[in-house]
């Protein structure tokens, strides 16, 4: 039996709907009662992860959260929170300022909500987007990792758009922009190339690049709660499909990328499993005679 299952959110545990397929929540469910904890390791604060951790009865059995890349972990059975580290002014304005220069979607995310500079080019095609898809007025102009309009108020209700970084309040758990796929593969380089080791810099998926504190994610986060709560690197399984779960990778014997995971994060991981739609996090359990 595992000592603990950690698992990426987007491209890895939800499917393009955002829902739990439901073999899926069955076969995590079923370890639970076996004794293994369940940790879902996220770019998303708590607010947007604890509806899914109560959807796997992470509250009953016990289980944490992951947070923002690895800044904070939440123990969901005892509704306690734990922040290792947050962005002030001196932190955020130098990379927010350069990404700005760079006319791309650029966000200050916190805990329940982010600060969004959308350029004037960037707004035209999320205009059009929008007639297209005949959105109501409300919806946000919020870009996603999947699209250049999503809707994150269920996790993020307090969205401010911004024009100048004055407008930015503190403190503030991580930087994100959104833009075209090579557009975001590019600015990872530029970002490392002009403020060399200052942030953590990763493509969370092909259109989202995220920007955090120099030191943190989910791979040093997860060490430490191994340590804290005795967890075997033999006994953590890890899943994950982007360059911000690659950390969590090294630090157990098995990690999986997912089947239509991007190549870099195949190479890193020790196993490929199929994809989230396929509920690869399935397959490999079954393949490891877990399940």
């Amino acid at each position: 039996m595992l000592d603990a299952i950690v698992m990426d959110m987007d491209g890895t545990l939800l499917d393009p709907n955002n829902k739990i397929l439901p073999e899926t929540k069955a076969a995590l469910i079923a370890c639970q009662k076996q004794g293994t904890k369940l940790v879902l390791a996220s770019g998303r604060s708590y607010t947007r992860l604890l509806s899914y951790a109560k959807e796997l009865e992470m509250d009953v059995y016990g289980g944490y959260l992951l947070e923002v890349d690895g800044i904070a972990y939440y123990d969901v059975k005892k509704d306690e929170r734990h922040v290792l580290k947050q962005m002030y002014k001196e932190d955020i304005e130098p990379v927010f300022a350069y990404l700005m220069h760079k006319n791309c979607e650029t966000m200050a995310v916190f805990n329940d909500g982010l600060f969004d500079y959308i350029p004037d080019h960037i707004m035209e095609k999320k205009k059009a987007l929008r007639n297209a898809q005949e959105y109501p007025e409300d919806f946000p102009w919020t870009g996603g990792p999947w699209s250049w309009l999503a809707d994150m108020r269920d996790g993020y209700p307090k969205i401010t758009y911004i024009k100048d970084l004055s407008e930015i309040q503190y403190p503030v758990n991580k930087i994100q922009t959104i833009e075209d796929e090579e557009v975001t593969t590019q600015l990872a380089l530029d970002i490392q190339n002009e403020f060399k080791d200052q942030y953590e810099v990763f493509r969370t998926c092909p259109r989202e690049l995220e920007v955090l504190p120099k030191g943190y994610s989910k791979g040093a986060t997860l060490v430490r709660m191994m340590d804290m709560f005795g967890w075997d690197k033999d006994k953590v399984f890890t899943f994950g499909d982007g360059e911000n779960d690659v950390s969590m990778f090294g630090v157990v014997t098995h990690s999986f990328a997912m089947g239509q995971a991007m190549d870099y994060v195949k190479e890193k991981a020790a196993h490929v499993t199929k994809s989230n739609v396929e509920q690869g996090i399935v397959a490999a359990l079954k393949d490891f005679n877990i399940l």
